[in-house]
């Protein structure tokens, strides 16, 4: 494979693409160390797409704060009330989230030359992966906050 694009750019213009244009919230990148590994007040969801191409595969996580999910599912209207549908709303929305921005950095791996397909999306309820193992070829953890939360978004290339 060609050398590893910068993959923190992608990872920023992904991130704030999706969350500027739609939801109109300008994400601000934040040393990982600003972010607390478990704050009691801070529930957390994480979404992951994979990334497979002919020559590598890899994922990008999104680890959002639920406080911002809440925020952004405000702002598409109509929220239940019910705790159960709304968590699983949130869900819902955790995993479109990461699709577009795993959308906007497979389009910018592309621009760079490394054609990968994306998976489905998957949630969990909590913290996910944390940088990348030795055995990562390429990736980027980064940190941002915007509209009152935080976002870790991790991409792995294997």
């Amino acid at each position: 494979m060609r050398p590893g694009p910068d993959f923190e750019q992608i990872a920023g213009e992904a991130l704030g693409g999706v969350l500027a244009t739609r939801f109109k919230l300008n994400p601000v990148s934040v040393s990982l160390d600003e972010i607390p590994e478990a704050p009691g007040d801070v529930l957390w969801m994480t979404s992951s797409v994979n990334l497979e191409g002919t020559q590598a595969h890899g994922s990008v996580h999104l680890q959002i704060s639920e406080s911002l999910l809440e925020r952004i599912n405000e702002s598409l209207g109509d929220c239940s009330h019910e705790p159960s549908a709304r968590e699983s709303e949130l869900a819902d929305l955790a995993g479109e989230l990461c699709n577009m921005v795993a959308g906007r950095i497979g389009a910018g791996l592309a621009a760079a030359g490394h054609l990968f397909t994306m998976g489905t999306p998957t949630v969990l309820r909590g913290r996910g992966p944390e940088a990348g193992s030795g055995a990562d070829k390429w990736g980027s953890h980064t940190g941002w906050t915007c509209g009152g939360g935080t976002v870790i978004l991790t991409i792995r290339i294997q």
